[in-house]
């Protein structure tokens, strides 16, 4: 289902193998009212940082996950952030801003008081910008709520440094979920 939807609109999450897990993760909330961000729209601007161009399935157009996240949470309200204008559009249940998610003030500046159930980080691929934008963000996950960073290094590549910024930021209390093969880390609250 998720899968189909990520294909449907050329997102690369089920290529990259996402799609099994989340319908997991997220099977049992479907139906609820969720308040998700993803941070990176995905740019068609060739050369851009984290461009689509080349990579993207055919028909993408920058927000080819929100599309699909806003379709698989029919009572969702989806928001997506990037630094590059051509991601910006406005759709039903969907929101898009402008925001540099290692710039706690930029963020703060768009989402306002808002907390979100899910927060996804596509956003960036450098250990830097990630742990970055987990120390701007994971306050704004609400409890029982889910933090994902994707594609990172492997658990067992990255350093201990970056293991250690991760882990103080999430605190004691959360959960830390590795897919090694996949590069994907979930945060639960």
């Amino acid at each position: 289902m998720l899968g189909d939807l990520f294909n449907k609109y050329g997102s690369d999450k089920d290529r990259n193998g996402y799609s099994p897990y989340y319908d997991a993760i997220f099977k049992n909330i479907r139906q609820n009212p969720i308040d998700m961000l993803e941070i990176g729209i995905g740019t068609m601007i060739p050369g851009a940082s984290s461009s689509m161009v080349g990579y993207a399935l055919p028909g993408y157009a920058p927000g080819g996950s929100l599309r699909a996240w806003r379709d698989y949470f029919p009572n969702g309200k989806i928001m997506g952030c990037d630094v590059q204008q051509d991601t910006q559009f406005t759709e039903d249940r969907i929101t898009t801003a402008i925001a540099d998610s290692s710039s706690r003030e930029q963020l703060d500046a768009v989402l306002g008081e808002n907390q979100f159930d899910i927060i996804l980080d596509d956003g960036c691929h450098y250990d830097e910008i990630q742990v970055a934008t987990l120390k701007n963000l994971f306050h704004r996950v609400k409890p029982g709520g889910f933090y994902i960073i994707e594609d990172i290094q492997p658990w067992s590549r990255i350093g201990t440094e970056f293991r250690a910024q991760i882990q103080a930021v999430a605190g004691p209390t959360t959960y830390i979920y590795m897919l090694e093969k996949k590069n994907v880390m979930i945060l639960s609250k």
